[in-house]
């Protein structure tokens, strides 16, 4: 035991210190041997606790959004854009963009199953996830490592360029929106493409590649659906705008990934 004053060691039973006479357990604490140190979070501690909250809290937003989209994905696409503030808004955005991406990768860990080869290789998609097992069994062609990562940033890229492109359809055609309902646009219209990837990837590991194209057009229909809802009622330009934005939009999208793809 310790003085509460002077610090000094008290022997054990002993009511007073033998040093300052003060009584035992009285005065302030012993200071500890790194009083000098700050006690609280350090701040790179308190940023990562804040970006983890806000990433927690951008999760149970998306989630939100989500469920009210797979009721009803094109009607429901400002309802679900209504329930945010823009900071909210535009991260939900952003994370569905991210879930696009990590769809990709998945599906290029497979070899591609069936869906990725699809979106790659036009109409056999069944056989170019083969020949992509078969090329990396013979030690050809990239490893799955590498062609996961390109599929990842090849994801993240295309959201990007596509809500890039959005906010140049809000620009040419005068809209009423500002930054995030841009980004929330591109971000739920990736969805179905997502969603579509994940079935056909199923598809593709039970052998039913005959349905893949099917399920692909399906969920590009929907894109369009919920792009062309979202110029309207999230971006704020008229019908007739929209309907001349959405393949504009579509085409530039496809013309910037193809000069990205040639140069890298």
């Amino acid at each position: 035991m310790f003085c509460g004053s002077c610090g000094k060691q008290i022997p054990d039973g002993s009511g007073f210190c033998p040093s300052c006479g003060a009584a035992a357990g009285s005065g302030a604490p012993r200071p500890a041997a790194n009083a000098g140190a700050s006690t609280g979070p350090s701040a790179a501690a308190a940023q990562r606790a804040k970006i983890e909250a806000q990433f927690k809290a951008g999760s149970q937003d998306a989630i939100q959004a989500f469920m009210v989209l797979l009721k009803d994905p094109v009607g429901g696409l400002a309802k679900s854009y209504g329930l945010f503030d823009e900071g909210r808004a535009l991260m939900v955005g952003g994370i569905f963009g991210v879930v696009f991406a990590l769809v990709l990768m998945l599906a290029a860990l497979s070899g591609g199953g069936g869906g990725l080869g699809m979106m790659m290789g036009g109409a056999g998609g069944g056989d170019t996830a083969a020949l992509i097992a078969a090329a990396r069994a013979a030690g050809y062609g990239p490893s799955t490592a590498k062609v996961m990562f390109q599929a990842l940033i090849g994801g993240l890229v295309f959201a990007a360029v596509l809500m890039g492109v959005c906010v140049l359809v809000r620009v040419v055609f005068k809209g009423t929106s500002k930054l995030a309902g841009e980004i929330y646009t591109a971000g739920a219209c990736l969805l179905p493409l997502a969603l579509g990837v994940a079935v056909t990837l199923i598809l593709g590991m039970v052998g039913l590649y005959r349905i893949i194209p099917a399920v692909l057009v399906f969920a590009g229909a929907y894109m369009i659906l919920m792009l062309f809802a979202g110029f309207q009622r999230i971006v704020g330009i008229s019908e007739g705008k929209a309907a001349l934005a959405v393949p504009c939009a579509l085409v530039i999208a496809g013309l910037v990934m193809g000069l990205i793809g040639s140069a890298f």
